[in-house]
C-alpha cells in the first residue's frame, strides 16, 4: 500500500483511554512506513491505555493533550475505533473543539467505527457531513472519511491519503 501523501506530514490521532489497540497499531505502522509523523493527542496527559479485545492493552505516551491541541499544528486528524474511548471523547469539550476546527477548515479527517458518532457533536445539522453507509467501504465527503469498522486492507487510510493533496501554500486556522 502506497501512502506517499503522508510523507513529512504530521497526523494527530485523537484518543482517550480505551481506544482499539489493533486499529491504533495498524495506523501507527502505516504512518511509519509512509514517513508520516503520527502524534497521539489524548484526553489524558502522560500515558493513555488501549483496549485489546477483552481487557486493557498497552499504555502509550501522549504527545499532546486535547486541552492544548490546535488543528493548525497538524495536517490531518484520525480518530480510531473503540467504544470506551469514544464515550469519553463525547463528553470532552476539547475533543469537540478540535474536531470542529478540522472540519470547519476542510482539513482531512478519518473517523473509524464508533468514532463516527462524534459527528453528532457538530450542532448545525445542515452542515453535518454524510457518514459511512454500513457496507464496509469508506465514504468520503469533502474532507471527511468514515468507515463503520477498520478494514484489514486499510482502505480508509488510502482514502485519507488521497485527501492529503492540498497545496503547500495553503494555510489552515486553529
Amino acid at each position: 500500500m502506497k501512502l506517499s501523501n503522508f510523507s513529512g506530514k504530521t497526523i494527530a490521532i485523537m484518543v482517550a483511554s480505551g481506544f482499539d489497540e489493533a486499529a491504533f497499531i495498524a495506523i501507527q505502522r502505516a504512518m511509519m512506513t509512509a514517513g508520516g509523523k503520527l502524534r497521539v493527542v489524548s484526553r489524558e496527559a502522560g500515558l493513555t491505555n488501549a483496549w485489546n479485545g477483552m481487557g486493557w492493552g498497552m499504555s502509550y505516551p501522549a504527545d499532546a493533550t486535547l486541552s492544548t491541541a490546535l488543528a493548525i499544528d497538524f495536517d490531518a486528524l484520525i480518530v480510531p475505533s473503540g467504544s470506551r474511548h469514544i464515550e469519553s471523547l463525547k463528553t470532552e469539550a476539547h475533543a469537540k473543539r478540535v474536531l470542529r476546527a478540522f472540519l470547519r477548515e476542510d482539513m482531512p479527517v478519518l473517523l473509524q467505527g464508533e468514532a463516527i458518532s462524534l459527528i453528532d457533536l457538530i450542532e448545525d445539522d445542515a452542515d453535518r457531513p454524510k457518514v459511512s453507509n454500513g457496507d464496509g467501504a469508506p465514504v468520503v465527503e469533502r474532507n471527511l472519511v468514515t468507515i463503520t469498522a477498520p478494514s484489514e486492507a486499510l482502505d480508509e487510510l488510502k482514502a485519507l491519503n488521497d485527501l492529503m493533496t492540498t497545496d503547500a501554500g495553503e494555510s489552515f486556522a486553529a
